[in-house]
């Protein structure tokens, strides 16, 4: 199994990494609405569907996206990205830079997974 991570340089904003698939982990409602419920802005549907929401506080990696996306964030932003393999007891048994440039997807395992 391969696992796919991309970590956000320094300097990328809170909210911007949350735009761009980080979790949040602590935002506001630019609105001052102390939750959602009932918010005349978001039609129910939760701080994350909300224009008037910011995020103030999100990981600075994401875990579980596919090379593709990956490149994508490190063409935007740059940043670093790798892939961890996973072998079957659950171990990771190599880790791979992903790069811009070339093909990402063909690992040669000697190794039965």
């Amino acid at each position: 199994m391969r696992l796919n991570y991309y970590q956000f340089p320094k300097g990328v904003d809170a909210h911007t990494r949350y735009l761009n698939g980080a979790t949040n982990l602590r935002g506001d409602c630019t609105q001052d609405h102390e939750t959602c419920r009932d918010c005349p802005f978001n039609n129910g549907n939760g701080y994350h569907e909300c224009e008037h929401f910011r995020s103030v506080e999100s990981d600075e990696a994401i875990c579980g996206l596919s090379v593709t996306a990956a490149k994508k964030l490190l063409r935007e932003f740059g940043g670093s990205a790798w892939t961890r393999h996973i072998d079957r007891d659950g171990g990771c048994f190599e880790t791979t830079e992903i790069k811009l440039t070339g093909n990402n997807s063909r690992y040669k395992y000697n190794r039965h997974l």
